[in-house]
């Protein structure tokens, strides 16, 4: 029997370009198209901050990501430079993830992301500043200002709010960085953004599969593009020994070279099924999943993501801009009879972003017929 899909369906408010998104149903493996500046990006944003429940670490990374902020220092590390002017700009950049980057504070709803069907597993976030207050019998504690009392308050600070469905409000303070454990057990979801995953990302990844089955799962991934690869591992190379470079051993050549050397499709396809065996029962996301693949390749990747999606219980997120890799999906969709395939096609109409669904059947009339989806 199918495993339970991590979520069935999406709702998104107040989130980047999305005021209201619904989309009523979603699959096992689901592509995301559209038009430059329809939110495909986005709607993996939603979902990375969905898992991680608005962890501050990912709305740093996110907004990072595309140059709209800088995260603060954790305390131990808090620069004495840093003034007040620039820890407010740091909080005011978080006007970025809101519809309509309104000010923080200026009528701001909050945003809202889960399930159509599943009311009380919707993440809710917004930002509120709140006063340090200490009392005799139970010491300092946070209590949350009004808007009217900002101004006069002494020392606001400034924090993100978070509620899952009807439960009390978490509150996350968003001028300190938390600390996030390196373990890949606590990680509910993998995000491997359009530029490739970092070195680091990789080696935490490798070493949680090295000496296992599933790292012949990643070399039997790798032989899609070169069937010559026979091992892969971590090294750090002499001019830079406190890195870890992927490294591959293949026929006829004694020495291991850079994986690198063998090209972007290569370092692609590595990531991808390096990410694929170590989501196990969690959601993997993936932006501009054909950067760097051949369209040639691209049937049998996604083959591989199908049937690995299906074999550990993945939900796939993906996004392009490629016709070559629609097709490939919908080939690859129409063969695998387990797990459903999806494709969201994100659509601007009138200001407003909307969702356009195509299951296998209709994708094949889409593909037949030429009509325009991405």
């Amino acid at each position: 029997m199918a495993e339970l899909l991590i979520l069935d369906s999406l709702e998104i408010s107040n989130f980047r370009a999305f005021r209201h998104l619904r989309i009523e149903r979603l699959g096992r493996v689901n592509l995301i198209v559209g038009k430059n500046n329809t939110g495909k990006t986005s709607l993996l944003e939603a979902l990375w901050l969905y898992e991680y429940q608005a962890s501050p670490w990912i709305i740093w990374q996110i907004l990072e990501a595309r140059d709209e902020g800088r995260r603060p220092l954790s305390r131990a590390g808090r620069d004495p430079l840093d003034g007040e002017d620039q820890e407010e700009n740091r909080i005011l950049t978080i006007k970025h993830l809101f519809y309509g980057r309104k000010e923080v504070g200026k009528d701001l709803e909050p945003i809202k992301i889960g399930s159509i069907y599943s009311p009380e597993k919707t993440l809710s976030a917004i930002v509120r500043w709140y006063t340090i207050e200490v009392y005799e019998e139970i010491g300092r504690e946070l209590e949350p200002l009004r808007l009217e009392e900002y101004n006069t308050a002494d020392n606001p600070v400034p924090g993100l709010a978070i509620k899952i469905g009807g439960l009390s409000e978490i509150f996350y303070r968003l001028d300190v960085t938390p600390f996030f454990p390196l373990s890949l057990k606590g990680i509910p979801c993998i995000f491997i953004p359009a530029n490739g995953l970092h070195m680091m990302d990789i080696g935490r990844l490798w070493d949680s599969i090295a000496l296992t089955n599933l790292e012949e799962d990643v070399l039997d991934s790798m032989r899609i593009i070169a069937p010559y690869v026979e091992r892969v591992n971590l090294i750090s190379p002499p001019h830079s020994p406190k890195e870890r470079v992927p490294f591959v051993k293949i026929a006829g050549y004694d020495e291991p070279i850079p994986l690198r050397s063998l090209g972007e499709g290569m370092n692609r396809l590595f990531s991808i099924a390096l990410a694929l065996v170590n989501a196990k029962g969690k959601m993997l996301l993936i932006d501009e999943v054909e950067s760097g693949l051949h369209y040639s390749a691209q049937p049998d990747v996604w083959r591989l993501i199908f049937e690995a999606a299906h074999r550990l219980n993945v939900q796939v997120f993906a996004t392009t801009h490629s016709w070559d890799c629609i097709e490939a999906f919908q080939q690859a969709a129409q063969e695998n009879e387990q797990e459903e395939g999806v494709l969201i096609r994100l659509v601007n109409k009138n200001g407003e972003i909307v969702a356009d669904l195509f299951d296998e059947k209709e994708l094949g009339i889409a593909a037949r017929e030429e009509i325009e989806i991405r």
